[in-house]
């Protein structure tokens, strides 16, 4: 498992998937309206 400390400063610059799977910046996801972000961890 890989684990990487993320500051909230640049808490947006962080590579995500969108929708047709291209890498994003997160921050390109409420660059146009709100978003709510969500995470949820599974133990088991």
């Amino acid at each position: 498992m890989v684990s990487t400390l993320v500051s909230t400063k640049n808490f947006g610059e962080i590579a995500v998937l969108d929708e047709q799977g291209r890498q994003v910046a997160l921050s390109s996801l409420w660059r146009e309206k709100t978003a709510v972000l969500v995470f949820v961890r599974h133990f088991g």
